[in-house]
């Protein structure tokens, strides 16, 4: 474990007008099983209350910092992880869960020798609403176990979809950040994916087929291009990826992709919109968050917990 002033893991959550979650969001990391962790929470000018509320909770291991400028989701998620000082690190957004066991079952996979080379150890985790109530008990697209970067990457892009999961799923070593270029939000909606890629290049994903953690869909307002935005990004994830001869990618796997990718958002804009239906009933049809006017008309990327705008339109 770690030495008595190096904690063996960080924990740090990046977060943005997540007033509503934030309490939860913490406690669960402060219940972890596996106490040898620091906490950093990086708040990016939040105008709700977040930081106040996160300043409440009182524990050793948490360290508070407030950016003095919104510095948008590749800023601050880069923040969030330029000063850990854990062994490995795990990155939570201000509205996502991690369950009790979390921690104590992914270190555990680093710390077996059977599993050196390992580069990143994700797992699988539930889908929940604003209230925490469960929507989806466990996603998993790929099997537990140990796969190497190429396998991974020839899966996701077969399937269109995210395949590892959220940041809330992975734990990585610290170590290997110096090692890559950090969080780029280029391309918006594949910025975790990004993230995840650039760590296989040092090492192999082990999957734990357990859900370890839930991702939470915030009840936020839904556009009618969220299928588009999905669908454009995550295609040109794809032909990125394809590029790099070392994952293996083929023509055949591309076109499936494809396919795929334009199932997942166009089953994911139905979904998402039926649940923002539902919820705006609920509270009489005005939505508990408005996302303001950047200016300029530029298509600025805003964050919003773990979502991103482009001026009033949001990209899941």
């Amino acid at each position: 474990m770690g030495s008595l002033n190096r904690p063996y893991v960080t924990v740090t959550i990046p977060m943005y007008n997540n007033a509503r979650f934030i309490s939860d969001t913490i406690e669960s990391v402060i219940a972890q099983t596996f106490t040898d962790f620091e906490l950093l929470i990086y708040d990016d000018h939040s105008t709700d209350g977040s930081y106040d509320i996160a300043a409440s909770l009182s524990d050793s291991r948490i360290k508070l910092f407030r950016n003095s400028e919104n510095l948008g989701p590749e800023g601050n998620w880069n923040r969030a992880i330029s000063k850990v000082r854990g062994k490995y690190v795990k990155l939570v957004c201000g509205d996502d869960i991690l369950f009790p066991n979390c921690l104590e079952k992914q270190v555990a996979v680093f710390d077996d020798p059977l599993n050196t080379g390992v580069s990143l150890v994700s797992s699988q985790r539930t889908i929940i609403d604003p209230a925490g109530k469960t929507l989806i008990k466990k996603v998993n697209f790929v099997e537990g176990g140990r796969m190497e970067t190429a396998d991974v990457v020839r899966k996701m892009v077969r399937m269109g979809t995210n395949i590892i999961g959220e940041p809330v799923c992975g734990l990585y070593p610290a170590e290997l950040i110096a090692k890559i270029s950090g969080y780029s939000a280029v391309v918006p909606y594949t910025i975790d994916i990004d993230f995840w890629i650039q760590m296989l290049q040092h090492g192999d994903l082990f999957v734990i087929d357990e859900s370890l953690c839930a991702f939470r869909i915030s009840d936020l307002s839904w556009s009618s291009r969220i299928g588009e935005l999905r669908y454009e990004q995550f295609i040109e994830f794809m032909e990125r990826a394809a590029s790099d001869e070392s994952h293996g990618v083929t023509d055949l796997d591309l076109f499936i992709g494809k396919i795929n990718c334009a199932v997942q958002s166009m089953t994911s804009l139905m979904g998402f919109k039926l649940f923002a239906s539902s919820t705006a009933k609920k509270i009489n049809g005005r939505l508990p968050y408005e996302v303001g006017d950047e200016g300029s008309g530029r298509r600025k990327a805003l964050f919003r917990g773990k979502n991103f705008f482009y001026n009033n339109e949001l990209i899941k």
